[in-house]
């Protein structure tokens, strides 16, 4: 029986987004080849820090995004990796294996796979032995191939289904609102939403990025349960994602700050890994998204990440819930893994760059010191801009939720179905940034809720993505 023969394993996590948890892959090996089904197991250990699962409060918990790209022998491309699904998705089901006290799950399109607690529990996760079957017959590996495979791991966290409000009744610039009272707006169901100012429909404040009409039901809303990234996309992910593309993708996507990133392509190296990602563009996230086989997310499903489910909108709230703010200062280890900040909850005004990818959560820390969004996702206010789908014009309102599927059009961009166009139509940014004002940063304004240039980079521009929950 021929093998086939993995001549080299490149253990590759996203640091940027691991280092705030330490997340990191290891053990990576290739084994139990049947050759009759042309599926392999690709066999690794995986931990990160400060874990959770509650079946209280927020009934929800954390895990990893876990998805691997292959290329074969003298091959420069790179392609993503089928692992197997079998329906309920869980690791029985899927021929994989999953350690004691973890749960996989396998989404349906089997671009990867969720590591999770499978029961309530916190701190450190270290798993051995996890097992997933790839099946390399559907990716067009045959049984004498050679292959290299990198193994990718994100984290993120599960936001569960339920009701939630748009707006928070406040003065946020052209924030969501009943069409007739100017409070918050009830979101029951993913069904279609009816837009105007009469009352029971979804308006904006003052008219301002909406228009009459209908949000279809097929348009992400943020009632469905969603996972979303814990941080945002750092320097070391972006970084990851350029050197696992060819050159004439990468030529597109290279609009970052040079004094970020140096070396040449493929062995670019990231100046300062774990700090947030800044200088790129819509298209440079969606594609990063793309090829991650994650998606964007919507400006509603934003509020209702940051604002949890059935709460109870304070006017004027950040993604911590309440109003105090207070822009950091007084570094420790600026710039490094170890970065923390000794006064501040958020980088909103008056700091160049952006802080490290969950630098103000640490074992002391509470929801507003470290800027936890209720579901704990971290930094949804300040920090960059988080890029999202608009429901405002009609290219917006056409997206459908559809997740990457792990490559690229040759152009380097994107070519998932309805994730706006080169136009920079159907986009919005939300949650404030680094240079905004404290305004910016809550999480009903909309100052930018409408056309926003695809193209625009700078020194606030970054973001991150998600993941419909199956």
């Amino acid at each position: 029986m021929k093998k086939i023969i993995s001549f080299l394993i490149f253990i590759c996590a996203f640091y940027g987004v691991s280092f705030a948890n330490n997340i990191s892959t290891s053990n990576i090996y290739i084994t139990g080849q049947n050759a009759a089904s042309d599926f392999s197991l690709i066999n690794f250990n995986l931990t990160w820090d400060n874990s959770w699962r509650t079946s209280t409060n927020e009934n929800n918990w954390d895990g990893a995004w876990v998805f691997i790209k292959f290329r074969k022998a003298n091959s420069g491309n790179w392609q993503h990796a089928t692992i197997n699904y079998a329906s309920p998705g869980d690791a029985t089901a899927c021929g994989h294996t999953a350690p004691s006290g973890s749960f996989i799950k396998t989404p349906s399109d089997g671009k990867g796979a969720f590591i999770y607690r499978s029961a309530a529990g916190s701190g450190t996760v270290n798993w051995s032995n996890i097992r997933l079957r790839w099946n390399y017959g559907a990716d067009g590996v045959l049984d004498g191939d050679s292959v290299e495979i990198r193994l990718f791991a994100i984290e993120m966290v599960y936001c569960p289904q339920g009701n939630y409000n748009l707006g928070s009744g406040g003065t946020e610039y052209y924030h969501f609102r009943d069409g007739a009272v100017d409070t918050y707006y009830p979101v029951t169901s993913e069904n279609a939403i009816t837009c105007g100012n009469s009352s029971g429909n979804l308006w904006s404040d003052g008219g301002i990025y909406w228009f009459t009409g209908t949000l279809p039901a097929a348009f992400p809303k943020g009632y469905a349960a969603v996972w979303c990234m814990k941080y945002e996309v750092s320097q070391q992910q972006y970084i990851d994602f350029l050197n696992t593309i060819d050159y004439n993708k990468y030529i597109n996507r290279n609009s970052y700050n040079s004094a970020y990133i140096t070396g040449t392509h493929p062995n670019l190296i990231a100046t300062y890994p774990e700090r947030a990602m800044t200088y790129i563009s819509c298209l440079d996230l969606l594609a990063l998204l793309d090829w991650s086989a994650l998606r964007p997310f919507t400006e509603l499903e934003y509020e209702k990440i940051a604002r949890g489910n059935n709460q109870m909108p304070v006017a004027n709230e950040y993604a911590w819930g309440n109003t105090t703010i207070t822009q950091v200062s007084n570094p420790t280890n600026a710039g490094t893994n170890t970065e923390t900040w000794t006064v501040g909850n958020c980088n909103f005004t008056s700091l160049s760059e952006a802080i490290r990818c969950g630098a103000l959560a640490t074992a002391t820390s509470n929801r507003t010191s470290s800027g936890a969004s209720y579901y704990g996702v971290m930094e949804l206010s300040g920090n960059v801009y988080e890029w999202a789908i608009s429901a405002y014009d009609a290219i917006g309102r056409a997206y459908t939720g559809a997740h990457g599927d792990g490559y690229l059009a040759a152009n380097g961009n994107h070519d998932a179905p309805n994730w706006s166009n080169t136009s920079g139509s159907g986009l919005s940014i939300r949650g404030g940034a680094l240079n905004s004002n404290a305004g910016n940063c809550t999480v009903s304004d909309r100052t930018y809720g409408g056309y926003v240039n695809i193209q625009k980079t700078g020194s606030n521009m970054g973001g991150r993505g998600c993941r419909t929950g199956e």
